[in-house]
């Protein structure tokens, strides 16, 4: 286990380890077995960008499952995922961006979930 990290842009440093921030697109599910399930209200599901510290695109895929899974989601599907400074860097990011980057910087162990765009029906989903 490493004791300091120290972050510098985009990249965290745990010892001789660097990690990035990565983001992409979930949508997420209920689960079926958790009874009273009331995340989305009335919605099926949800849409919602997710930003985690990660050494890959794998590493960050899988972090993303276990966070979905603790909200007792499934995750359906993880789209547009890539490192979050390239998304920021093309200029087309939503602004609730800086604000995950933020938090994700002062919680580095944590996923960092955005606005949850919920939809209501299950046509497409």
């Amino acid at each position: 286990m490493v004791n300091s990290a120290t972050q510098r842009s985009h990249v965290l440093f745990y010892g001789a380890l660097a990690v990035d921030l990565y983001v992409g697109l979930a949508c997420l599910k209920a689960n079926p077995a958790c009874k009273d399930f009331r995340r989305f209200g009335d919605g099926k599901g949800a849409y919602v960008h997710v930003l985690a510290w990660a050494d890959s695109r794998e590493a960050y895929s899988r972090r993303v499952q276990t966070a979905a899974e603790e909200l007792d989601c499934i995750l359906v599907e993880l789209d547009d995922v890539e490192l979050l400074e390239t998304k920021m860097d093309s200029g087309d990011f939503p602004e609730e961006f800086l604000n995950m980057r933020n938090t994700a910087v002062r919680q580095p162990k944590d996923v960092v979930f955005g606005t949850f765009h919920i939809w209501h029906t299950d046509e497409r989903n």
